[in-house]
Order: structure tokens, then C-alpha cells, then sequence
């Protein structure tokens, strides 16, 4: 009996003595010093930290004048109307802050289960009746008692700043959206005007120094790279850049025998080429550009934090300008089996030099964006290089549907040349409609700029051209997965044969290579919206948010989470119950059913018990995965009774009546029924009707109801497993004894009658001037009933020939 106390008594004294106590001087010290002072005294080092080492004082502390502050400067920022750039700014220390309570949370809510843990092994406290416990025993339940204390306090804080801080950067947020809103529709004057110039004219000698600065900024940095020992740095940097660059050029034509080499020739090939030297250009360019500023900026005190932001704003679009130029090489070869699109060699050669005009207008607006944000410039010097920048980009927009309209006019006129009169190929109507399009929007950002609205303007160029390009991208990743799914993936691919041996059917296998694809064009048009809902500027993190908004959806204890994770969950949930149960059901029939003495129609219903119930289940995931709940789902029930109390009472009624015959079982499958006048055999019982097979193979659908509230006549019942009977009207005229004798042998003697029973043979009735004689027999093990009786009754009838028995059967049964 002092087993167990003892063994507890030993565990919590470890325990506690090995963990600084917070109440004591030694606990208290041990909290304070480090790690290393634990190691070098007496103190043994701690099993588990205390909640003081995991979130102290000083961080929660922290944490809250964080909070303070960002709540105001967001104030006074929005009063003040400050540049949207300290708001962005405001915007990630919130988010930091979000994250870090989140981290600390996690962090701190396990220790909390293991403390009461601990007290759970101690049990209550002894009553006042209860002989005294033992103090050491005591003093540890207080001990975890304000430990647990301290934890659930620290846990308060940490959730009370976390509501804030996701109020803040909700706040944050709208307000960055209206400042933007408000900024885009804001008009400046005019470039046209005279006052716009002479505001321009009175901010440039300070634009000029701010100029001038950054200018001094950029010499002092090369002249500290170019110098002494870190010239070889500098030049080795740049080398390594121009190698990589080098490599992204010459991997074109390694890429395209690859893929010669492991794809099936078609339209695959010059997809997936273009794809893979596209991933390699966004590598190449992004490594390459690091490489170089690291190099320059490593160690060099010249480097100041403009040179440095309008790195990190070049560095994004350096990408995009190598993989614009990339699709400008694989759209526009030289080479026409590896163009994605048909197009003719004058078309290609005339459009070869628009890719490298977007490319440095790529990177131009990295270096825009810094002037935008952070060069310090006046308004109208900022107003006036972006309109520059409009001007000068829309002409793309204007000028690439021109030629191709020029183009396809030109070989429109040889073609009419070369063909007869009528045979001429219209344009689609959605190159019409695109190259209009982007006609409309190059004269609109002209037009806005000219008009004053410069910051529409740009903002609609750099969201065309980052829409453009993203869209181009898209589309090749979804043309990829399509031509894969149908040149690989088929039944008759390469790789569908290989999945065709290994035991899949060719059929599930087709519907994949459809579906696959499907489901990753779904994905694809989802990154499309994030793309075009972050704005302009195409900041990774912002994209990243949207699609985390996206898919995750917003949450509410009142409302359903419809998001799309939720949506394809829901897609998802369905066909994997369908392939889950069917191997169950498959299991049940070729396992489990043959070790049974269960007859068919108990096995039918007992698959039918679990299909229903198995879907049931579905159902309530799909409607978990949405978050609807009970209490949502209040409103639908009332609507269900009163649907049920005035025009749903049949279908209940069959659906009740279904659940019975499948519990009940007085009809299962395979019986031999008469209802209704109509004899005929049970195929499939359902919750809402059962099928039953008629003599001239239609079927008649009879609602279960009627299984129950009428009569129903069950010729199996009356009959063992196997049995048959013949029916035989015989003349009173006739020999009873003889035929009873000829039924009895030719049963005993036919092929497919069980011989170890033996038939019998009974007089059933007589009416009618004629006497019904009843053979009844087992069918042999394997052989159906039918099959038996249809032979049996052949058997009889020449029998009855040869013995010149006169004879009528209920049956029509004609003599060969």
C-alpha cells in the first residue's frame, strides 16, 4: 500500500527540486541567473523551465509598449496624412509583433498541461475529516499551484496582445487601403499647364541635392569597391554574375534535347522546354544580380541605406526582366518546332525586340518604385518621372496588337491570293477583343497623364504589365500540366501503360490524367486572383497574404467558412469516401461474406446499411469542413418539418419503410414476390424504392412503402434455401400413381438436382376437373434455382411423352 506514495512522493521531488521554484530565494535566484552560473554552482540544471525563463516580465513588458507604440504613430500618422511608406512600415512591426505573442504561445502551452499533470498525480487535498497528508506533499501542490497561477497569468497577457495586435494590423491595413484609393483618383496639375512646371521649377534645386547625394553615395561606394585588394573581390563578384548569366544563355539548347529526349514528340515538348528555361532565367537573374551587390556592398562602408533599399527594389524585378526575356527567345525561336505558338518567321523576327523593351522597363520601375517611396524627392519630381515612365511604356501596349494586326493582314492578303474566293480564316474574336483592349488602355493612361491623373496612370501600366506577364506564366504552367496529363499520364501513355501493368484500370487512369490537371488549373486561377488583388508592385509577401486569405478564409463564430481549402475539401471528401467505401463493400464481399452462413439478402442489406451510413458521414464532414454547425442548421430543420408536414411525407414515409425492410429483412434480395398482382424477383432494395425483375426482363420500381402498409406474397420464405417446385395439372382421366412415380424418378435422375435429397411428389389440390400434383427438389451446389427448374421441367415434360401422360402445365412449355 506505501508503494504508490512513495513512488509519487519520489517523482514530484525530482521534479520540483530540479525546477527553479518561483517562490522561494533559490528558485527565485535560479530564475535569474543564466544558464551557465546553473552549470558552474550546485544548483542541478533544470528537467522543464519555468514560465519566468520561457516569457518573462521584461518581454511581456515589451511586447505591450510595442503595441503602445504602433497604435500611436498609426495615430498620429493618421492625422498627420503622412506617405502610405510609414504605414507600410507600421504595418510589419504589427505583424511582428502578431507573430512573436503567436510563438510565445505556443511555446508556453504545453508546460501549462504538464503542471497539471503533476497535480493530477497528487490528487485532491485530504478533507476535513481525512487524516492529515504529509507537508512535504503540501508544500509541492502549492508550489504547482502557483506555478499553474503564473502560467495562466503570462497566458492572459499573451492572448489580450494578441487580439490587439491582430486589431492593429487590421486597422493598418484598411487604412493603407484607403490612402491608396485615395491616392490613385487624387489629380495633380497638369503637365500641359504652367503651373505644374513652375512648382517643378522651384523643387529642383533641392531635388537636385537629394540627386547629387545619392549620385556622391553611388561614387564613393564603387571607388571603395574598386580599390586595393577588394578590386580582385569586386571583379571575381562580377565574374561570377557574367557566368551565371552565361549559363542561363547556353542551357537553352541542353534543355530542349532533355526534354527531346524523355518527352513524346507533340506539343509537350516545346511547352515543358519553355517552362524549364524559364525557371532557369528567374534563377539565373536573381542569383546573378545578388551575387554582384553582395559583392559590392560586403563590407563597404560607402554603402548607406539608400543604395541599399534601391537594391532590394532592383533585386525584385530582376527576375521578371530575365524571365521576360526568356519568353521572348522560346515564343519568338528562330526555330519553328519550338514555338509554343503558331506564328509565322516575319511575325517572330518583327516582335523580337518588344521583349527586350519590357525587360528594361522591368527595370526601370524597380528603380521607380524607389524614387516613389524612398528617394525624398518633391511630389511633381516624383509625378513627373512616373508619367515619363507611362509615356514611354504604353506605346508597347499600342504597338505590339498594331503589328500584329499588320501581320495577319499581310498573310490574310496571300492567302486570299493563293486560295479561292470564300476560303479566308476570320481573326478569333478574342485577339480582337485583347488587341482592343490593350489599345483602349494605351490611349487611357496617355490621356490621364496629360490630364493630370499621373498616379492612375502608372498605377495601370505597372498593374497591366505585371498581369501580363503573370497571366503569360500561368498559362504555360496550365498548357504544361494539360499536355502532360494527355501525353504521360494517358492509359496509352508511356507512364499509363507502366500504372496499367501494375493492376490500375485504364479507365480510373484516364479520368486522373483529366482530373489532375483540372484540379491544378483550379490552383493556378488562384495565384492568378492573389496576383492581380496585390496591386502594382508584385511583393512576394502581399501575394503570399492573398492567397493565405484566400484559401484560409475568414473566420466567424457566427457564419460558415467558406473559403477555397474548404471548397476543395469538400470536392475532395466525396471522392475519396467513394473509392474508401467501395473497397470496404469489396472487402465485405470477397473476405468476409464467404467465411459466413449469411444469405444474399442479409449480405445485401448489411452493404446497404453501410453505404447509407458511410455517406452520412461525409455529409457531416463536408458540412464541418464549411463550419456549419447545429445551431446554423436551425433555420433547415424547420424548413424540413414544415416541408415534411405538407409535401414530403411520401418520400419519409418510403425512406423509413426502406430503413425497416433493411433491418427487418421480411424482403431481401433474391426472393421470388408477388405484389400488387406482379410476381417477380427482388434485384436491389434502396432507401427509397426496391427494383424487382419481372418475367420478360423489364423492371418494376415499387416505393418501399408498400412493402409495408400492403400485402406482399414471398414464395421464398415458404421454401428451404435451394428448393424448386413443379406445378403439374394432371385429368382426373390420368394415372396419379404412374405420374407421381415418373415425377420422382426423372427428378431423382436429372443433372442439376442435389442427389443426396430426394424429391417428393404431393397431390395439392384437385379443381376444375383436374387433379395439381407438386414435385418439389434441391438444385445441386452452384446452379441456380432457375436453371434447375427449367430443366427439371424439360425432363418431366418428355418423361410425360414418352409415358403418354396427359398433362397441362400452368407454365408454357412447349415440346422440342
Amino acid at each position: 500500500m506505501l508503494r504508490m506514495p512513495v513512488r509519487v512522493l519520489f517523482l514530484l521531488s525530482l521534479f520540483l527540486f530540479s525546477i527553479p521554484s518561483l517562490s522561494g530565494p533559490a528558485g527565485a535566484q535560479s530564475a535569474e541567473q543564466p544558464a551557465a552560473a546553473l552549470t558552474a554552482g550546485n544548483v542541478p540544471s533544470p528537467l522543464i523551465m519555468s514560465a519566468q525563463d520561457i516569457v518573462s516580465d521584461k518581454t511581456l513588458d515589451e511586447i505591450g509598449a510595442e503595441i503602445r507604440s504602433i497604435y500611436t504613430s498609426g495615430v498620429t500618422e493618421q492625422h498627420a496624412g503622412h506617405s502610405a511608406l510609414d504605414l507600410s512600415a507600421l504595418l510589419q512591426r504589427a505583424t511582428a509583433v502578431s507573430t512573436r505573442t503567436d510563438r510565445l504561445m505556443a511555446r508556453i502551452r504545453p508546460y501549462q498541461d504538464v503542471y497539471q499533470n503533476f497535480v493530477d498525480i497528487l490528487g485532491k487535498p485530504p478533507a476535513k475529516d481525512d487524516p492529515p497528508e504529509a507537508s512535504s506533499l503540501t508544500e509541492q501542490r502549492e508550489s504547482l499551484n502557483r506555478r499553474q497561477k503564473d502560467i495562466s497569468a503570462r497566458m492572459t497577457r499573451l492572448k489580450l496582445y494578441q487580439v490587439e495586435a491582430q486589431q492593429l494590423v487590421n486597422e493598418l491595413r484598411q487604412h493603407d487601403s484607403a490612402i491608396q484609393q485615395a491616392t490613385l483618383w487624387q489629380q495633380m496639375p497638369s503637365p500641359l499647364g504652367v503651373n505644374f512646371w513652375s512648382q517643378f521649377i522651384q523643387s529642383a534645386p533641392q531635388d537636385g541635392r537629394r540627386l547629387n547625394a545619392l549620385g556622391a553615395e553611388t561614387l564613393a561606394m564603387l571607388a571603395t569597391a574598386l580599390t586595393g585588394k577588394r578590386f580582385f573581390i569586386t571583379l571575381a563578384g562580377l565574374s561570377a554574375s557574367l557566368l551565371l548569366l552565361a549559363g542561363w544563355l547556353y542551357a537553352r539548347k541542353p534543355i530542349r534535347l532533355l526534354t527531346t529526349r524523355f518527352l513524346p514528340q507533340g506539343r509537350v515538348r516545346p511547352i515543358a522546354a519553355t517552362v524549364l528555361c524559364g525557371v532557369v532565367s528567374v534563377l539565373a537573374c536573381a542569383i546573378s544580380f545578388q551575387v554582384f551587390w553582395n559583392t559590392l556592398a560586403f563590407d563597404n562602408p560607402a554603402v548607406g541605406d539608400d543604395l541599399d533599399q534601391l537594391a532590394s527594389m532592383v533585386a525584385t524585378q530582376a527576375p521578371l526582366c530575365g524571365l521576360v526575356l526568356e519568353l521572348g527567345f522560346c515564343f519568338l525561336s528562330s526555330k519553328a518546332d519550338w514555338r509554343v505558338f503558331a506564328m509565322s518567321d516575319d511575325l517572330a523576327r518583327s516582335l523580337r525586340l518588344f521583349p527586350a523593351w519590357l525587360a528594361i522597363a522591368m527595370i526601370v520601375r524597380g528603380m521607380l518604385r524607389y524614387v516613389d517611396t524612398q528617394s525624398g524627392l518633391s511630389l511633381l519630381s516624383v509625378q513627373l518621372v512616373d508619367g515619363l515612365y507611362t509615356l514611354t511604356v504604353s506605346p508597347l501596349l499600342f504597338a505590339i496588337p498594331r503589328k500584329l494586326r499588320l501581320t495577319a493582314a499581310q498573310d490574310q492578303d496571300a492567302d486570299t491570293a493563293a486560295e479561292p474566293a470564300g476560303t479566308t480564316e476570320q481573326t478569333p474574336p478574342l485577339a480582337q477583343f485583347l488587341r482592343s483592349m490593350a489599345m483602349g488602355i494605351s490611349i487611357i493612361c496617355w490621356i490621364a497623364v496629360l490630364t493630370g491623373y499621373i498616379p492612375l496612370a502608372y498605377t495601370l501600366i505597372s498593374w497591366v504589365s505585371v498581369m501580363a506577364l503573370s497571366m503569360t506564366t500561368l498559362l504555360l504552367l496550365s498548357m504544361l500540366t494539360t499536355a502532360l496529363g494527355g501525353a504521360l499520364f494517358a492509359s496509352r501513355a508511356p507512364l499509363g501503360r507502366h500504372l496499367v501493368e501494375l493492376g490500375l484500370p485504364p479507365r480510373l487512369i484516364n479520368q486522373a490524367s483529366i482530373l489532375v490537371p483540372g484540379l491544378i488549373n483550379v490552383l493556378l486561377l488562384a495565384v492568378a486572383y492573389a496576383v492581380a488583388s496585390s496591386g502594382a508592385n508584385f511583393d512576394p509577401p502581399q501575394i503570399w497574404q492573398q492567397l493565405y486569405s484566400l484559401f484560409h478564409g475568414t473566420e466567424d463564430s457566427n457564419t460558415s467558412s467558406v473559403s477555397l481549402d474548404a471548397i476543395l475539401l469538400c470536392i475532395a471528401l466525396p471522392l475519396v469516401g467513394y473509392q474508401a467505401i467501395k473497397i470496404v463493400k469489396s472487402w465485405f464481399q470477397q473476405r468476409f461474406f464467404p467465411a459466413t452462413n449469411l444469405d444474399i439478402g442479409a449480405q445485401a442489406s448489411i452493404l446497404s446499411i453501410l453505404g447509407y451510413a458511410a455517406w452520412i458521414l461525409i455529409g457531416l464532414a463536408m458540412f464541418a469542413a464549411l463550419g456549419v454547425t447545429v445551431k446554423s442548421m436551425t433555420w433547415v430543420v424547420s424548413a424540413l418539418s414544415v416541408g415534411i408536414g405538407f409535401g414530403l411525407q411520401s418520400i419519409v414515409q418510403n425512406f423509413v419503410s426502406g430503413i425497416i425492410l433493411m433491418a427487418e429483412r421480411p424482403v431481401s434480395v433474391g426472393d421470388v414476390v408477388t405484389i400488387a398482382g406482379v410476381t417477380g424477383k427482388v434485384e436491389r432494395i434502396s432507401v427509397r424504392s426496391t427494383d424487382i425483375r419481372l418475367d420478360d426482363k423489364s423492371t418494376m420500381i415499387v416505393p418501399n412503402s408498400q412493402f409495408i402498409t400492403s400485402a406482399v406474397k414471398n414464395a421464398t420464405r415458404a421454401q428451404k434455401p435451394g428448393v424448386f417446385t413443379v406445378e403439374l395439372d394432371l385429368p382426373f382421366a390420368s394415372d396419379l400413381n404412374k405420374a407421381s412415380a415418373v415425377v420422382i424418378a426423372t427428378l431423382s435422375a436429372c443433372a442439376d438436382t442435389d442427389p443426396d435429397s430426394a424429391p417428393t411428389v404431393s397431390m395439392t389440390s384437385v379443381a376444375d376437373g383436374s387433379a395439381v400434383l407438386t414435385g418439389s427438389a434441391k438444385a445441386r451446389d452452384g446452379v441456380e434455382i432457375k436453371t434447375a427448374r427449367s430443366s427439371a421441367l424439360f425432363a418431366i415434360w418428355q418423361a410425360f411423352q414418352e409415358n403418354e401422360i396427359p398433362v397441362t402445365f400452368r407454365q408454357t412449355v412447349r415440346a422440342p
